[in-house]
């Protein structure tokens, strides 16, 4: 009889989303067990821009700094759309520490994820093929093969992250809503004699769409669409001489090709899960979502799912809240997706256009892109910052109407605050976020007995009914803080950061989440009060 191998979670496929779930829960301690039925790490460059909101989520994980090693920041685009000069979309506009689309192909991501996972104790199961998944009050089993053998693993979660194809989708019945779009892309990395670009080259016209990516090797990546090639079915070899075909047709000066890397071409589709979770099974990555490539938007969001969801599964497991709290991965994520999938929709059908349609779409882009304000807003969307959750009916609940209009409230991303820590004016906000998870904020302005006594009782309530969660800090603008109780560290807002840009004011507790976000801001400065809006948050 097949012995079975019990784990607390079970990630069920290595792609991006499934390795940033297992270097999440690998940094929390989780138990867990992550298979995928490949060989190997992925050899193909595929998805190949990490965005803005990314980059932080890996400054959490405190792993950016591998990454940010390897690629290199894209500063923008050039839009070729009507006329000589081509317009440009300025990434620098983008309100982060990272105002740029960060260029590094799939492969590479992929095993900078293994390499940190295996380096901080974890491993991956390859060649693991899930034949059969079955679920009940105790959790869910899952029959694997491999080598020709079957082995079982129990677990009280699984993590399907196994791709557009997904193997649990099926054995579950679950529908991937949506529709082929019907459009055939090209894909290429190739080299191109003479063009020596730091910015994304995009091409449209009645011909056709191409969009030439720069790497740091000195290669490209060619993404684009051939309206002389569409129809399905479309065929997934592409050889270099079809794809110069294309070129020479679509550009009004063509590229040459030469020494490509990787060729395929692919249909584009838009899908999505009805629910994120069914039972103990959560969908994350392409299981639960798919569109069409335009902006880089896919392997994003699969990476910011696992960050939302992996440290929602360490709380309930420590049994500081209940399983209920896991449906707001569901509730914030779905959203996100939904838009991504609607918009993206919207812009292939835009780029569809021709004719004097075509004409208007073109003129009227290139006026638009010459407005000042226009620049940063998309620079922003495009960036994922503004993937937030304060319209999601859990936290609009929780939003406090007494704080000032320019105050972060719950669901919202708290950007990254530059600090005044332990005599280290270069500490910044995020460097907590990543060493303590759960970060909260109590500004006290200068010394106040009332407030550091709110702070103190604030704290050992934490401790008393949360213990190990959460990590207090004091902020104060400047001056002497005598404290008589047990010190709480003191970061002093001498920037005026938090301040400003957080909307805090005196007597405000902020309590910030391991994915960055606001859980609450309260000005009650009751303890009480304050231990009850974080209840309330955990439901």
């Amino acid at each position: 009889m097949t012995s079975i191998i019990e784990t607390d979670v079970l990630i069920i496929g290595a792609g991006p989303a499934g390795l940033m779930a297992a270097n999440e829960l690998q940094k929390r301690n989780v138990d867990f067990v992550c298979l995928e039925k490949r060989p190997g790490p992925t050899k193909l460059s595929k998805a190949l821009g990490i965005q803005a909101r990314t980059l932080e989520l890996l400054e959490f994980l405190g792993i950016h700094k591998q990454f940010l090693k390897e690629g290199y920041p894209g500063p923008g685009a050039k839009l070729h759309l009507a006329g000589e000069k081509p317009s440009y979309v300025e990434l620098f506009h983008i309100k982060s520490r990272y105002p740029y689309l960060f260029i590094l192909p799939q492969n590479e991501i992929e095993a900078l994820f293994i390499e940190h996972l295996e380096k901080s104790g974890g491993s991956i199961q390859m060649e693991h093929e899930v034949v059969d998944m079955s679920q009940s009050r105790d959790g869910i089993l899952v029959t694997v093969s491999h080598n020709g053998r079957q082995k079982q693993y129990a677990a009280k979660y699984a993590l399907a992250c196994d791709g557009a194809h997904s193997r649990v989708r099926d054995l579950l019945g679950i529908d991937f809503v949506g529709e082929d779009e019907g459009y055939t892309f090209f894909t290429a990395d190739v080299e191109i004699p003479g063009l020596n670009e730091i910015y994304i080259n995009m091409h449209l016209n009645d011909r056709g769409a191409v969009a030439v990516f720069p790497y740091k090797d000195g290669s490209y990546r060619v993404v684009g669409m051939d309206r002389a090639k569409q129809g399905p079915p479309y065929k997934k070899e592409l050889k270099l001489e079809e794809l110069q075909e294309s070129l020479d047709r679509i550009l009004e000066v063509p590229y040459r090709v030469e020494k490509p890397r990787y060729l395929s071409s692919f249909g584009t589709a838009h899908r999505q899960v009805r629910r994120y979770r069914i039972g103990n099974v959560f969908f994350l990555g392409d299981a639960a979502h798919i569109n069409n490539p335009l902006g880089g938007q896919g392997m994003n969001l699969g990476l910011e799912d696992a960050s939302n969801l992996c440290w929602k599964i360490d709380t309930v497991l420590r049994g500081l809240t209940d399983e209920s709290f896991l449906d707001s991965y569901n509730d914030e994520r779905y959203p996100i997706a939904q838009g991504v999938i609607r918009d993206t929709t919207r812009e292939l059908k835009a780029i569809d256009l021709k004719g004097p349609v075509g004409l208007v779409r073109n003129w009227s882009g290139k006026a638009a892109l010459s407005q000042s304000w226009v620049q940063p807003r998309i620079a922003n969307y495009l960036s994922h910052i503004h993937h937030e959750y304060h319209k999601v009916k859990r936290n609009k609940l929780m939003k406090n109407t007494g704080l000032s209009r320019k105050a972060v409230q719950p669901g919202q991303r708290v950007p990254d605050q530059k600090l005044f820590f332990e005599g280290k004016s270069s500490a910044r906000l995020y460097q907590f976020i990543h060493k303590h998870g759960f970060v909260c904020l109590i500004y006290i302005d200068c010394y106040d007995e009332k407030l550091i006594h709110y702070a103190h009782s604030l704290s050992k309530l934490f401790s008393e009914f949360y213990p190990g969660l959460i990590k207090v800090f004091l902020v104060a603008r400047g001056g002497t803080v005598q404290i008589e109780e047990d010190r709480l560290p003191i970061i002093y807002d001498v920037h005026r950061n938090i301040e400003r840009n957080l909307g805090m004011d005196k007597g405000n507790a902020l309590l910030i989440r391991p994915d960055g976000h606001v859980a609450f801001h309260d000005h009650s400065q009751d303890a009480q009060k304050s231990l009850e809006m974080l209840e309330t948050f955990l439901k």
